[in-house]
């Protein structure tokens, strides 16, 4: 039961400790008191926890993860996490009346504008009790929010404009697994605190508010997410896609919003590209299977298929140990099989498994348990679709507030102050003899909503069917509308009938967001910071992120009133209410990165490094070291090989670590892409800036590893860069290989965009048991002219559902094992043996090797024992938990090799192991050399504290 409204008048400092807790009627005592004092005087202190959780202001919410004070002026207003259960003190508050929403802080905040990091623009919607996400849900989206403290566990509804597309969804599912985690997390912590409550007989806590998550988008929207099935699977957050398929204009009133919650309410801009041209209105070649599949146009039921898959990904009742039985001979492997012992305890099965040495008619087919698979997974295929050129834009504004409430109105009326709070709610209360006393009586006139509009152009071939839009002439729904902001393709702002639009709109503020006119600015501050703190050390192995601080747009002026619009940039912020206020104070400044590394070391510290720093570069630079190392790696083939660590972290982006991602470049043969993590391509924007087209010409294949979505939500984004940077030759092809699932995501979504699938050379590893060897891919002399690679061999590895880890092998004797996310395995060593460099995953340090176990991961001293095992002359870290930033003692001394040592233990005598960071760049044959700066680098994150 919540208190009474109330305020406390304190001095402005923080609350340190309390002697008492006070009681509710203390509470309200003490509040009713300091109410009556001009001058507040000094309060024995109170701890906050001491109070409800709730809203004691109209503008101030108390959120029970954050029990602390907030602070107006010298106001302070308390909450606390476990509310005692009392009884009321007063009547209980009214719920408002519709129309009558209560006035609270409202603002739109520009969260992403276009950037290496970040290609598409979104706006975060405040409101006090809920979160909304309009614009581009882009790669990167999620991680720029966390670096900017943006929280999306309140974000119940996200609107995504444009086309359904990777360039406008492709975070889309990242996000929705950081809120769907975030939201269980704290389930569970709710959980665990109730349970703990009951046991002392106390009330328990309420769980967070957010049940489910509501997407709005345009056609193809559910397809898209369907086809996730084989990856993402969430439980207790019902997902709800809202496809826009029609136009609300061209069906009813025009006035009537789409869509309206407790907040706003939205009108859905469906926009129809206008061009005759099959290439500009977004077509495609149509795949071999296409031609086979003859169903027309997609169908209603069709529809319902894929919304049916979206609801068992995320509100299933499934569980992982219900068991369902089949035969040997009839399970799918790889599979966990398991038996029904004579005592009727449930068993592993151990006996022969088909696809081993024992032949399939000499395998007894007995009864056997497997997991029930999840209930999406079940869908084989989905139903037909095809690309979109529809592009949604919205208009979003809030809902009405009352007007100013006038007391003496409602005391002539002869209404008792106790019904004050009934009237502002909307409701009719009796006044002097029994009249009855409407709102409308002692209530100004109703306030009207503010809000905005999200108009989102690929190119220029929406511009007339947007301006035309019969919305805009509306005053119904354009009367509030403060601003609108414009997600445009590049190019498009030069454009003379957007101009004239903009004009024709000149009393609303017109905020552009394109890649022409947003400043490339660095966008994640802190692995920046990093970078250059790493190349202060090691400028060769550690090269800074390309950025750029200006916009094209300045440089060439927009002709016809360049002054109509303002450049977005992240962070610019509109209040809407209770007033309307322009806040570009906001606004993120363009990061001083050598100030910011500078900041976080102190005097001594840098002193040191720059010791430990000058030790390696003189080490280095000495003729005797080189001619050396020189002798020492002559067996090493291609040591002009180039890896680049784009992503080094595990499970989901953090500030200074992106997920998996690792680009091997070989001159002579190609570049070749070990697993693809979502923004990889954003990461290669900053690696090489203006080479990255010639870069992505070199690329000849991917590899994934798995079908975890830290290890290939990028890809899409890479392959349709790809494609674009080698449409002039139509022969050119890429490989990509990895397990069935892998290959199967990308033939369904290419009905939704035209990636260039048609290109795409598919390499399938599947079949056979788990933990087994699969047969290898030997390239014929056509494919390894085309590709580079003379082999690719795979095994199983203990880790999820069709997880691989490969060996790739160049006709130059090169060899190069890539581990992804496993625990430590013989096959993998077996297929390794004489490997030239291991990069494996190195998730925990060792003394989380439980962890490490638990969760099918590896610890640093498990994957540096597979490189011995292998005689790996080289090994490479990667793929560490975000809670971690320093780095392990590696380093060994050149000094102590014997150069006369031959076979495994030269390579044991030899090796050579590195901590990957992103952005580090490191050549085969400078291994040595990048290890000479490992103590500087180590003294470097010596005081940083884990994550």
């Amino acid at each position: 039961m919540w208190p009474r409204q109330a305020t406390i008048c304190v001095p402005s400092r923080p609350f340190l400790s309390f002697q008492r807790p006070p009681t509710c009627r203390a509470f309200a005592h003490r509040a009713s008191l300091s109410a009556r004092r001009t001058q507040p005087r000094n309060k024995p202190t109170v701890n906050p926890k001491d109070f409800f959780e709730g809203k004691y202001q109209d503008v101030i919410a108390i959120d029970a993860n954050r029990p602390w004070y907030h602070r107006r002026a010298d106001i302070f207003v308390f909450g606390r996490s476990e509310p005692r259960v009392d009884k009321p003190k007063g009547p209980v508050v009214p719920i408002p009346a519709p129309g009558f929403s209560q006035r609270m802080l409202v603002k739109a905040q520009l969260a992403t504008a276009p950037t290496a990091d970040t290609p598409g623009a979104c706006v975060m919607l405040h409101f006090d009790n809920k979160r909304y996400i309009i614009g581009n849900i882009s790669e990167g989206t999620q991680r720029c929010m966390t670096q900017r403290k943006i929280p999306l566990a309140k974000a119940q509804d996200l609107f995504i404009s444009g086309p359904v597309d990777w360039r406008s969804c492709g975070g889309v599912i990242g996000t929705i697994l950081t809120v769907a985690d975030t939201l269980s997390n704290a389930r569970e912590a709710t959980n665990q605190v109730n349970k703990e409550r009951k046991e002392k007989g106390r009330a328990e806590v309420a769980h967070s508010a957010v049940s489910s998550l509501n997407l709005h988008g345009g056609k193809n929207l559910t397809h898209l997410l369907a086809t996730a099935r084989r990856f993402v699977f969430r439980k207790g957050l019902p997902l709800k896609p809202h496809e826009i398929t029609s136009d609300r204009a061209e069906q009813r009133s025009i006035g009537e919003p789409d869509w309206k919650d407790e907040n706003i309410n939205v009108w859905y801009l469906p926009i129809e590209s206008s061009s005759d041209n099959p290439s500009t209105a977004r077509t495609r070649k149509r795949s071999h299977e296409e031609y086979l599949d003859k169903t027309p146009a997609v169908r209603d039921s069709d529809k319902g298929i894929a919304a049916n898959v979206v609801e068992q990904m995320f509100n299933s009742n499934w569980r992982l140990d219900a068991l369902v039985e089949t035969t040997v001979h009839k399970a799918q492997l790889p599979a966990k099989l398991f038996v029904r012992g004579k005592d009727g305890h449930i068993k592993p099965y151990t006996g022969p498994m088909p696809g081993g040495s024992v032949p399939l008619p000499d395998i007894p087919d007995i009864p056997v348990l497997v997991r029930q698979p999840w209930p999406a997974t079940m869908v084989t295929n989905l139903p037909p679709t095809e690309p979109s050129t529809q592009s949604l834009c919205y208009i979003i504004k809030g809902h009405e507030t009352r007007g100013k409430f006038n007391p003496v109105e409602a005391i002539k009326y002869g209404v008792a102050k106790t019904d004050f709070k009934l009237l502002t709610a909307g409701q009719t209360v009796k006044g002097k003899d029994g009249v009855d006393v409407t709102p409308s009586m002692v209530l100004g006139a109703p306030v009207e909503g503010k809000g905005f509009a999200f108009v989102d152009i690929p190119d220029t071939s929406y511009i007339k069917p947007l301006v035309e839009r019969s919305e805009w002439s509306s005053t119904e729904i354009m009367k509030g509308v403060q601003a609108i902001y414009w997600s445009l393709g590049p190019g498009i702002i030069h454009d003379d009938s957007l101009q004239d639009f903009m004009k024709k709109m000149s009393s609303l503020k017109h905020i552009v967001c394109a890649p022409d006119t947003c400043p490339n600015m660095i966008s994640m501050e802190s692995v920046a910071t990093q970078a250059y703190k790493l190349h202060a050390i090691d400028p060769q192995r550690f090269p800074l992120p390309y950025f750029n601080n200006n916009s094209t747009v300045l440089e060439t002026p927009v002709p016809s009133s360049p002054a109509c619009f303002e450049v977005g940039r992240t962070g610019h912020t509109i209040q809407l209410a209770p007033q309307v206020v322009v806040q570009d104070d906001k606004i993120v400044p363009f990061p001083d990165i050598q100030l910011m590394a500078l900041a976080g070391t102190d005097k001594d510290t840098r002193k040191e490094i720059t010791r430990l720093t000058r030790k390696a570069f003189t080490k280095t630079e000495k003729p005797e070291f080189l001619s050396k190392v020189e002798r020492i790696e002559v067996d090493i083939p291609n040591r002009d090989a180039e890896i680049i660590t784009l992503g080094t972290g595990s499970a989901l982006p953090s500030k200074y670590r992106n997920v998996s991602a690792t680009l091997i470049r070989v001159p002579g043969y190609g570049s070749y892409l070990l697993d693809c993590g979502e923004n990889t391509l954003g990461q290669m924007k900053r690696v090489f800036g203006p080479e990255l087209a010639t870069v992505l010409q070199e690329l000849k294949g991917v590899w994934i590893s798995h079908l975890h979505a830290d290890h290939h939500l990028g890809t899409a984004g890479v392959l349709k860069a790809w494609n674009e940077a080698t449409a002039s030759d139509a022969s050119r092809r890429l490989f990509v290989a990895s397990h069935t699932g892998m290959i199967q995501w990308l033939r369904e979504y290419q009905k939704v965009e035209d990636f260039g699938f048609s290109r795409l050379q598919l390499f399938t590893f599947e079949g056979g048991p788990r933990k087994s060897i699969l047969p290898p891919k030997v390239m014929t002399e056509a494919e390894q002219a085309m590709f580079g690679i003379q082999q690719i061999d795979a095994c199983y590895v203990d880790h999820c559902h069709g997880a691989l880890a490969v060996v790739l092998t160049w006709p130059s004797g090169l060899k190069i094992s890539y581990s992804g996310d496993c625990r430590p395995s013989k096959e993998f060593v077996q297929i390794g043996q004489g490997t030239t460099l291991l990069i494996h995953e190195s998730t925990f340090d060792d003394e989380l090797s439980g962890d490490a176990r638990a969760k099918k991961h590896s610890t640093m001293s498990e994957a540096i024992d597979v490189g011995r095992q292998m005689g790996a002359r080289r090994i490479l870290l990667t793929h560490f938990s975000q809670r971690y930033q320093k780095i392990a003692n590696l380093g060994t001394d050149i000094q102590d090799i014997e150069e006369d040592v031959v076979g495994k233990d030269k390579a044991r005598l030899d090796e050579v192991i590195l901590v990957a960071f992103d952005y580090m760049k490191v050549k085969l044959g400078d291994f040595r050399k990048a290890q000479a700066f490992v103590p500087a680098i180590q003294k470097l994150f010596e005081d940083v504290d884990d994550q």
